[in-house]
C-alpha cells in the first residue's frame, strides 16, 4: 500500500526476448510470518539461502495462475534481466499491492540476502507485535540507536495506518454519499409527511362521514396507512430498478462487492417502507381523532 517496483523476467524455455514484468520485493526470512501472508505450496526463504548459494524465488498465487497454468510451479525457473536463473520455491497468497480496487498482480519475492540491488538501500523494517504505539517505536528507535547513533529511522508507521491512508479517499467518497444519503431520507420522510397531512386534511370531512357511518377509529388508521403503503410499494420498485443500474457507478468506490447485492437493497427496502409508515402514522392518528359531529357541520 506504500511502495512497489517491478522487475522484468524470462521464463527458462521462452525466447530469449521473451520478456515479462512483475511486482518485486526483497523479503527475508520470516517476512511472510510477520505479514500473515500465507504460503500456499513449497517453502520459506531460510538462513541457508545465501548468496553463494543457488538462486531461489518465491511467486504469488496471480503470477503461477498466469504463468504455470494447470501446472506446479515449484521447482520451476526464471531469468531475472541478466541476473542468473532463479528457482520457484515457493507460492505465497496474493497481497493487493497498491490499492483495494486494484486485481493482485503477478509478484516475486526474494531473498534480500541473495540478491545485491539498489532497492536495498531503503529498507524497511517489519515488526508483529501484540502492542503498537509511540512507546514501542521509542523503544525500537532506542535499540537501533544503541548499535548505530548515526542510523536514520524514519516514516514509522503501522500497517493500520498504511490502509488507512490508501482508503482516505475512498472513505471520504462513501461518507459523503451517506451523508447525501441521509439527507435523502429525512427530505423524503418529511415529503411523505406532508403529503399524508395533506390527503388526510383534504379528507377530513370523508373521515367524519365514515366515523358517524359505523367506521372504527382503527379502519380509519388503517385506511390512511394503507394510502402511505401504496406510496411506499411504488417508490420501493422503482427506486429497486434504478438501483439495479445505478450501483454500477459506484463500483470503482467499494471492495469486493457485486455490481447488485440482493441482500442489501432488500435491507434498504425495508428501511424505506418503514419510514414511509412512521411518516404516516401521525396523519393517520390525526385522521382518527376527527370529531364526527364537527366534520359533519362543516360540511
Amino acid at each position: 500500500m506504500s511502495d512497489s517496483r517491478e522487475i522484468g523476467f524470462r521464463l527458462e524455455y521462452a525466447a530469449h526476448d521473451d520478456f515479462y514484468s512483475a511486482e518485486n520485493s526483497l523479503v527475508t526470512p520470516g517476512y511472510f510470518h510477520a505479514m500473515g501472508i500465507a504460503l500456499v505450496a513449497g517453502r520459506d526463504f531460510t538462513l541457508d539461502d545465501r548468496r553463494e548459494s543457488p538462486p531461489v524465488a518465491i511467486i504469488n498465487q496471480a503470477l503461477s495462475r498466469e504463468y504455470f497454468p494447470g501446472q506446479n510451479p515449484i521447482g520451476q525457473r526464471f531469468q531475472w534481466g541478466d541476473r542468473a536463473m532463479f528457482t520457484i520455491i515457493g507460492v505465497a497468497a496474493d497481497v493487493h499491492v497498491s490499492s483495494l480496487d486494484t486485481d493482485p498482480p503477478p509478484m516475486i519475492y526474494d531473498d534480500m540476502f541473495q540478491i545485491e540491488s539498489g532497492a536495498s538501500v531503503r529498507t524497511a523494517f517489519i515488526l508483529r507485535g501484540s502492542t503498537a504505539g509511540p512507546e514501542l517505536l521509542s523503544a525500537i528507535r532506542q535499540q537501533v540507536w544503541s548499535l548505530d547513533s548515526e542510523l536514520p529511522l524514519y516514516e514509522a508507521a503501522t500497517l493500520q495506518s498504511l490502509i488507512s491512508e490508501s482508503l482516505a479517499q475512498r472513505s471520504f467518497t462513501l461518507v459523503l454519499l451517506g451523508a447525501f444519503a441521509v439527507t435523502a431520507l429525512l427530505l423524503a420522510s418529511v415529503g411523505i409527511f406532508g403529503l399524508i397531512s395533506y390527503l388526510v386534511a383534504q379528507r377530513s370531512s370523508e373521515f367524519g362521514v365514515r366515523m358517524a357511518l359505523g367506521a372504527s377509529r382503527s379502519q380509519i388508521t388503517n385506511l390512511v396507512l394503507s394510502r402511505g403503503a401504496i406510496i411506499a410499494v411504488a417508490g420501493c420498485l422503482c427506486g429497486l430498478a434504478l438501483s439495479a443500474f445505478a450501483s454500477r457507478l459506484l463500483l470503482t468506490s467499494l471492495y469486493r462487492t457485486d455490481w447488485y447485492d440482493p441482500v442489501l437493497p432488500c435491507l434498504v427496502t425495508l428501511l424505506l417502507f418503514v419510514v414511509v409508515l412512521l411518516a404516516s402514522w401521525l396523519p393517520a392518528r390525526r385522521a382518527a381523532a376527527t370529531d364526527p359531529m364537527h366534520a359533519l357541520r362543516s360540511e
